[in-house]
């Protein structure tokens, strides 16, 4: 049985914060509002075997040892939080896949048997454990065991798709899908417009990469758009909070009315209210960020609530799903088996900006 967790309410300077002896909540604020969208869904067959398109997202996942037993709910749980990838479309995963260093062997022995069952739907993302922590390196082991694919156009790990695959701009669901390697921000000149032409580094490249493929992916004809990558720009995280080093991204993507950006690397779960690229709420063309470092490694503690956060917790490991339609989308929050019940976060029905 799951140790009971002790916890106390406590309502200090007019914010309600939940505090417990470990792991922690804050309670969701209402979702402001969302503005209504000026396009209507029309029904149309997809090139699956479902109609619903089902996306699950979790980083900072496999132990480089055994999955722990239950009685020890706060480490190595990620053979649970793997049970809950069945059945859906598509898995992302958020970085750091496999601790220590991403080490190929170490993802066939414990990210193999857990999260690898769903290899062929599973698009990933590095993470700074991929790397070794050394953003100069090559995530040797990452790219063996997830292949060619993900390597990218450049071969330095960024690359994009489209869900449902093969699908067509303003014929039913077609979501396009943006997988970036945040650890680049770290080398060289960093991940913005490269200072002179004789001054490119891979994070530079990346920068560029993903300018044309916005502009070749225009809202106009993907109505909602999602990239994922490790690092978050925001976060309250103790431990691996937020990261300002992803800035010029959060701005490209903002400038094209991207939608929704996942993030691992904190290990908890947060979810904020739609911001621009310096954390002004903006509920006509802000992406809404989501930080779910909950795929089973490790839990870290939050700091106190801060602003447009929405909800957040570090009591449970889990994945975030969501569904998507042709110009919306909503999301559950769900936990694994044996972690710890009473935190939710569903939405319905949000309109792509």
């Amino acid at each position: 049985m799951k140790k009971a967790v002790v916890a106390a309410l406590i309502c200090t300077m007019g914010v309600l914060v939940w505090f417990a002896a470990a792991p922690t909540t804050a309670p969701a604020r209402a979702e402001r509002p969302p503005l209504p969208s000026a396009v209507s869904a029309t029904s149309s067959p997809l090139p699956f075997t479902t109609r619903r398109v089902v996306v699950g997202a979790a980083g900072d996942i496999a132990c480089a040892s055994d999955p722990e037993s239950n009685d020890r709910p706060d480490t190595c749980q990620f053979d649970d939080t793997a049970d809950l990838l069945a059945g859906l479309t598509a898995v992302l995963v958020l970085g750091d896949g496999q601790y220590e260093n991403g080490d190929y062997e170490a993802y066939r022995r414990y990210y193999g048997p857990t999260w690898g069952r769903f290899l062929p739907r599973t698009f990933p993302v590095p993470g700074n454990h991929e790397y070794g922590e050394d953003p100069g390196s090559v995530p040797d082991g990452y790219f063996r065991y997830f292949g060619a694919r993900v390597k990218g156009p450049d071969g330095l790990g960024y690359y994009s798709f489209d869900l449902p695959t093969g699908c067509v701009p303003g014929r039913g669901v077609c979501w396009h899908f943006i997988a970036l390697s945040s650890e680049l921000c770290f080398a060289g000149s960093g991940c913005g417009p490269a200072a002179a032409p004789s001054d490119v580094g891979p994070g530079n490249q990346m920068y560029a990469w993903l300018r044309r493929d916005l502009r070749s992916h225009p809202d106009a004809d993907y109505l909602c758009t999602l990239a994922f990558w490790h690092h978050p720009l925001f976060s309250i995280s103790e431990g691996s909070g937020a990261t300002s080093a992803t800035r010029p991204l959060w701005q490209l993507l903002y400038d094209a009315r991207a939608d929704v950006v996942l993030n691992g690397h904190s290990h908890n779960y947060q979810r904020w209210l739609p911001q621009n690229p310096f954390g002004r709420y903006d509920p006509l063309r802000g992406i809404r960020e989501f930080v779910a470092g909950t795929g089973g490694a490790s839990k870290y503690g939050l700091h106190s609530e801060a602003s447009n956060l929405a909800t957040a917790q570090n009591i449970a490991f889990g994945i975030i799903r969501f569904s998507l339609s042709q110009a919306s989308y909503s999301w559950r929050w769900v936990p694994a088996a044996g972690q710890p019940r009473g935190f939710s976060d569903e939405v319905t029905g949000v309109p792509c900006v």
